[in-house]
């Protein structure tokens, strides 16, 4: 398969990144440090995530990503057939270019070990209802209001009766934050990833927490419309998880 290289590509920098992906299959750790963006290594180390075995490389396509950055896509393939896609942006300082940041392909949002409900159960209805692709919110029997977080007793009238009352999956962006950085193991090989607050304008403005699908490039707008989606758990024993994208 030919490379495919865009115009405003810079002469060499094409050798360079293949050069670096046979240091990444070699494990030539010095090499490749050496061509990571010096303040950003720490970051850089924890980005992305490569199957064990990788044995070959193959530069798809090396094109300008705007502010100065080209991106470089590379599938590194396993000797079993397996093979995994990692774009790189090179950005050039003090007139040599370095990886500026890097990611796996496609862009998915981590999913954490100890996602589900809590340890007193309180909330398993919320979880009980992702598993039926349904989001629910406790709502007060007595006074309607919508309680969230979850709570025995109602903050507006004191009363211990609710019902779990099913809400449309529908939301706007309340806030957001863009994830750079390995702060947990599961972070591995989903960097950058995108979390959104989401208000629910059907449960009375309550807010949920969760990260954004298809988020690759994407700058979010506070008050953006988010529709849900329920992924699938990790493992058989696993829950599954609310996500946002984009309506």
């Amino acid at each position: 398969m030919a490379d495919i290289v865009a115009d405003g590509v810079p002469p060499g920098l094409v050798e360079l990144v293949k050069a670096h992906s046979r240091a990444t299959i070699s494990g030539d750790i010095e090499t490749v440090l050496g061509d990571f963006r010096p303040d950003r290594r720490g970051q850089l180390i924890g980005s992305a995530k490569l199957p064990a075995g990788v044995v070959a490389s193959q530069l798809q396509r090396i094109e300008p990503a705007g502010d100065g950055l080209i991106a470089a896509t590379t599938c590194y393939s396993t000797a079993d057939g397996i093979d995994t896609y990692l774009r790189a942006r090179w950005i050039e300082i003090d007139g040599g270019w370095v990886v500026n940041d890097v990611r796996n392909l496609p862009d998915t949002p981590p999913q954490m070990a100890d996602v589900g409900p809590a340890e007193d159960g309180a909330d398993t209805p919320f979880w009980e209802a992702l598993r039926n692709s349904e989001l629910r919110i406790p709502q007060c029997d007595d006074c309607a209001n919508w309680i969230w977080p979850h709570r025995p007793i109602c903050p507006s009238c004191h009363s211990f009766d609710h019902t779990w009352s099913r809400v449309a999956m529908t939301g706007t962006i309340f806030s957001w934050i863009r994830t750079w950085l390995p702060f947990a193991p599961e972070f591995t090989g989903h960097l950058p990833f995108v979390t959104l607050v989401v208000e629910l304008p059907h449960a009375g403005s309550r807010r949920l927490l969760g990260a954004l699908l298809d988020a690759d490039g994407v700058e979010p707008e506070i008050g953006m419309p988010v529709v849900g989606v329920v992924e699938a758990p990790a493992s058989p024993q696993g829950w599954p998880v609310l996500r946002w994208r984009l309506a």
